[in-house]
């Protein structure tokens, strides 16, 4: 397997981690929590920087929550440039007590995580 499958198969562990945790913590309490609200630790590689909803704190769920999960990368990868951001969002879902999530990866990096826009389907 080369390194950068092997780079997809980790982005899509790490976000998967969070979006069980942030499914069991909205179906729980019917908010959105940020990365230590839900439990969810998640620390820099070689390649990227992790961020996104860090805090403690909580939205409700029909608020929805920008940046919740992000990755950007440390240095170049293909055609992507050093600071390239994959980003997922949470969105209340219709029903007003769950979540779906919007996985969107860079235009570069379509290749390279071609799931990537598929976490949380």
């Amino acid at each position: 397997m080369g390194p950068l499958r092997n780079f997809e198969l980790k982005q899509h562990k790490f976000t998967t981690t969070y979006v069980k945790l942030q499914d069991a913590y909205v179906s729980e309490s019917n908010m959105i929590g940020g990365w230590k609200k839900i439990g969810y630790v998640m620390n820099a590689t070689t390649n990227f920087t992790y961020g996104g909803d860090t805090e403690d704190g909580t939205v409700a769920v029909t608020d929805g929550k920008e940046d919740a999960w992000n990755a950007t990368s440390k240095v170049a990868l293909n055609d992507c440039a050093i600071d390239t951001k994959w980003q997922l969002d949470v969105v209340g879902a219709a029903n007003g007590n769950s979540v779906n999530y919007t996985a969107t990866p860079p235009n570069c990096g379509v290749a390279l995580t071609p799931t990537f826009d598929k976490i949380g389907k």
